[in-house]
This record gives structure tokens, C-alpha cells and sequence, in this order.
């Protein structure tokens, strides 16, 4: 029997390369399309080379000789790319016709609307492209949200300052200030009160307009703004360490929510997350409220055939907020965690349901026994302005190194792997934290107390190594 042929949108973000090539080429014949070369790290172009067996790059992109040559590392493609929504499609229905592909899949936020359309022109398998729409707008998400049954918040459309005058009016304060379009956080904004709230906003604008996004993407305001989830920590944990909110990692099929994994975090260093923990120790009360509300937002939404990832506030009285979700599986090391903790490979279960509509590998229920507990985390510039080793006021600096110091490991905890950036990068301390992750960590234990202990160990003896690279820039 001839194997299935999936055509995989090759970009930035969602269950990182190194785990999901290799998962999926198991049992499918991958062909890789890359939109955004200039996007496509070293590391991702040799997987893409070993895994794929047909690679079709978009050729509008070469101009230069340079144009070849990937990047070591990268955590936002900031060239340009100006194909519109409609051309974009217009490519994937005709890659995906040239191979006969049985599935469409991508791990990028920025391509989930066109290739749920494009799954509609072919009939394949997909989100749905609503529903997909829905997805990528968060002003449209929030008013599916309120629709749904989930707890519902006060929200405002906002293109303009007056539009933003007028969601002050509405909203009240506290209140987030979010683009409606972008991912992992970048650019959102919580505003406390009126001091400074419009000049905020503006500098909130400018801001936008430096991050550069695909044509293609599409939305009806640039930004959301909406009433802040307060979170009540004492009502959900027992013991200190954690976080506010939690992720839920699910598939989507036919329709029906099905749930994979709840991650607990670590306290975020303002929307900037900071580390994810497979899989949570939250009680079965808890995890059943959360997945009752994740159930009915991603429901909600009406998604048919996807992987969700879906950002939940825990709120007091164990009131369960919906943060967003997403049409596509987390990143940073969340869905190889969840192998590495259940034996459960995500991105094969995704590819399943894609070519056949089901799988026998989705779990029957959530995955709630791990084999190890395993962190997945970072230190940031942050962490270090915290201990009084960088000045508030620095504006760059050249990285040499980190030492974790001693004594640092809590409990059976064990650091499992441990990378920084290279020695000698230049960091721009103005820009969104999550831009200048430092140092990559995964710990595993038994318990996850452990691993918390073990993160704040090493927030309080990290020691950097960094010079003030002010003049160089």
C-alpha cells in the first residue's frame, strides 16, 4: 500500500522541526513548501532536505544569491512578504494538485486562514476556513467566545485613536491592548489606568508597523481591546511556584473537541512566557472546568480538522477565562514533551486525522499520568535586571555566557538540556523580551515542585557573563 502524501507549509512556529519532520515521515511521504525561504532557520532546511520528498520553495523570493542562505537562528522573519491572501492560496492549490497530496498541514499562525481555504478549494480536510478566520482574529475570536458559553468579557475594535478613546469607554481599566493578528505574545500591551493610556497606544501603533507580516494576512482592525482576565492563584494550586493560567493542547475532529494535555507555567515576565511543565498537577476538579470551557470555546469557533493550542486564565472561584486559542499546536518543546512524557506523538495523531479522519493513536480522554514531569524553559534579559546583574536603564549588550551556579537542582530534578545563544550576539535590550531569549533549559523529575524549585534556583544563581555593547551599536 502506497503511503499518504502530506504537503507541509514549511515556516516559523507551532511543534518545532527537530520533532516534527521525523514524526511525520514515518508513515507519510512530507512535501514541503516554503513560502518565506528567508524564514527557514539552518537547522529547519537540513530537516526539511532529510524528511521531504519533494521540496518546492517559492521562487518570487529569489532575487539574489544571498536569497539561498538560511539563517542560524531566528524568532521572527522580518522581510517581506507581499503575496496576498488570494495568491497564497492560489500556490497551495496548485502545489497541492501538482502531488496529489492527501493533507495540508503547517505549524505557522500566519498561514492558518489561507490553507484552511485552500483545503475548502481541493476538498481536503481543515479547520474550515470560517472557522480558521475566526481563529486568526482575535476580534472575531472574542465575539465567538462570548457566544459559546464561556465566560464572557468586555471587548472594543480598535483601528484608530478615537476607536481607542471609545474601548476605554467601554472596556474600562485594567485593560490588554492586543494586535488581532500576530502570535507569541508580540505587542500586547496591559495598561493599568489613563495615565498615558493614548500615548501608550500610539507608541502601541508605531510599533506595529516595524513587525513585518505576510500580505496575506487579513483581519478587520489591527488591534483588540479587552477587559483584563484577573487571575486568582490561591484557588487553584496548593503550592507556590506556578502561574495564573495554563495552555491546553488539543485536535479538533470532525467538529468534536479532543483534548491532549494541560501544561502548567511559570509566572510570565509581563506577556513573555517563561517556562511550560508536562503535564499539570492541578486537581481533577480543575482540569475538568478547564477542558469544559476549552471544549466549548474551540467548539465554539466551529473548527473541524485541526491541532488547537488554547491560553486559559485561572480565575477566582475556579471561574475557567479564555485567553485565545489557536488552529495549530504550541510551540517552544510542548508537543515533543508530550511524547516524551505519554508516548503520545501529536503531530502523527494531526497527520492521521488530516489523511483519514481519525487516528487510532488519539487518546481516549486527557492525558493526565506523565511518565517525568518535564519543564521546558528560558531565561531572558529580565531575569537578570531582577538580580541587579543589568542595569534597568541599559540599552545593549554583547552576551559572553551563563553560569547557573551550584546547587541548584531540587529533589531527583535533572537539567536534560541546556543551550544559549552564541557568544558575542548583540542583544537590544528595548526590544519584546521574547525576542532575546538568552539560555534554553529542559528539567525533568518526578515531581513537578521539584522543577519549580529548580527553575527558581537558577532565576536567583544564574550568573551573566555580558558586556555593554552600547558603542558597538
Amino acid at each position: 500500500m502506497s503511503r499518504k502524501k502530506v504537503l507541509v507549509i514549511a515556516d516559523l512556529g507551532g511543534c518545532p522541526p527537530h520533532m516534527f519532520y521525523e514524526s511525520v515521515a514515518e508513515h507519510y511521504n512530507i512535501i514541503s513548501y516554503i513560502p518565506r525561504p528567508f524564514a527557514i532557520t539552518q537547522n529547519h532546511a537540513r530537516l526539511i532536505e532529510t524528511y521531504s520528498v519533494a521540496i518546492i520553495k517559492d521562487m518570487d523570493h529569489f532575487q539574489h544569491i544571498r536569497d539561498f542562505e538560511h539563517p542560524e537562528s531566528i524568532y521572527w522573519a522580518h522581510e517581506e512578504y507581499a503575496k496576498s491572501e488570494a495568491e497564497v492560496v492560489e500556490d497551495l492549490v496548485r502545489v497541492a494538485t501538482q502531488f496529489e497530496v492527501d493533507a495540508i498541514t503547517t505549524n505557522n499562525e500566519l498561514f492558518i486562514a489561507p490553507m484552511a481555504k485552500a483545503c475548502e478549494r481541493l476538498g481536503l480536510r481543515g479547520a474550515g476556513a470560517q472557522a480558521a478566520i475566526k481563529a486568526r482574529d482575535k476580534n472575531l475570536m472574542r465575539e465567538s467566545f462570548n457566544q459559546s458559553g464561556v465566560t464572557s468579557i468586555r471587548s472594543h475594535r480598535v483601528t484608530t485613536l478615537e476607536d481607542f478613546r471609545e474601548a476605554v469607554t467601554q472596556v474600562g481599566f485594567p485593560l490588554v491592548l492586543k494586535p488581532t493578528y500576530l502570535a507569541s505574545s508580540i505587542g500586547v500591551t496591559f495598561i493599568y489606568g489613563p495615565e498615558q493610556a493614548e500615548q501608550i497606544f500610539l507608541d502601541a501603533q508605531t510599533y506595529l508597523q516595524s513587525i513585518n507580516v505576510p500580505k496575506a494576512v487579513t483581519y478587520e482592525a489591527p488591534f483588540i481591546v479587552e477587559q483584563f482576565l484577573q487571575g486568582n492563584y490561591e484557588d487553584w494550586y496548593d503550592v507556590p511556584g506556578y502561574s495564573d493560567y495554563v495552555s491546553v493542547e488539543g485536535i479538533m475532529v470532525d467538529g468534536i473537541y479532543h483534548p491532549l494535555a494541560i501544561h502548567d507555567k511559570t509566572p510570565q515576565i509581563g506577556f513573555t512566557e517563561t517556562a511550560h511543565i508536562t503535564s499539570t498537577i492541578l486537581d481533577d476538579d480543575a482540569q475538568q472546568r478547564i477542558i469544559t470551557a476549552v471544549k466549548l470555546a474551540n467548539e465554539g469557533l466551529g473548527l473541524q480538522y485541526c491541532a488547537t493550542h488554547t491560553e486559559v486564565k485561572l480565575m477566582q472561584h475556579r471561574e475557567v477565562g479564555i485567553i485565545e486559542t489557536a488552529a495549530r499546536f504550541a510551540g517552544w518543546n510542548m508537543i515533543p514533551n508530550i511524547k516524551k512524557a505519554f508516548h503520545v506523538d501529536s503531530a502523527q495523531v494531526l497527520v492521521d486525522v488530516l489523511c483519514d479522519g481519525y487516528s487510532h493513536q488519539l487518546p481516549a480522554s486527557l492525558l493526565t499520568r506523565p511518565q517525568t514531569y518535564i519543564a521546558d524553559f528560558h531565561l531572558y534579559p529580565h531575569d537578570f535586571q531582577a538580580t541587579g546583574q543589568l542595569s534597568d536603564t541599559a540599552s545593549h549588550i554583547q552576551f559572553q555566557q551563563i553560569e547557573l551556579g551550584e546547587h541548584i537542582l531540587s529533589g531527583d530534578a535533572r537539567i536534560t538540556s541546556y543551550s544559549t545563544i552564541a557568544a558575542g550576539s548583540i542583544i537590544d535590550l528595548s526590544l519584546f523580551e521574547a525576542f532575546n531569549g538568552l539560555a534554553y533549559l529542559e528539567i525533568q523529575s518526578s515531581r513537578s515542585e521539584d522543577i519549580i524549585r529548580t527553575i527558581q534556583n537558577i532565576k536567583k544563581s544564574a550568573k551573566l557573563f555580558a558586556e555593554d555593547a552600547s558603542v558597538i551599536v
